[in-house]
């Protein structure tokens, strides 16, 4: 299990799994749905990625996650970002 508390250590966990799994960037992008340019900005953490786009990829990546929210903002939809969250737990 990984504690992810930033933009950046959920960009290099997910970089971490997606080489473990052989993938190139372009491969997980096709297999998510989304564009490479997006998978090279969440990996590179340079903005946060939207709960949905999170979810892609941990599908994909056969990652599972559970999240403790800050207790002033609790998301309400999957499209929000998870500028919001305290921590993200990701694991295997």
């Amino acid at each position: 299990m990984t504690i992810v508390t930033s933009t950046a250590a959920l960009g290099r966990r997910l970089r971490d799994a997606r080489r473990r799994l052989g993938l190139t960037q372009t491969d997980l992008a096709q297999r998510a749905g989304i564009t490479q340019a997006t998978v090279s900005n969440v990996e590179r953490g340079v903005s946060p990625p939207s709960l949905d786009t999170i979810l892609r990829l941990l599908e994909v990546l056969q990652l599972e996650m559970s999240v403790q929210a800050k207790p002033d903002r609790i998301p309400s939809a999957p499209w929000e970002d998870v500028a919001g969250f305290k921590e993200l737990l990701i694991r295997e």
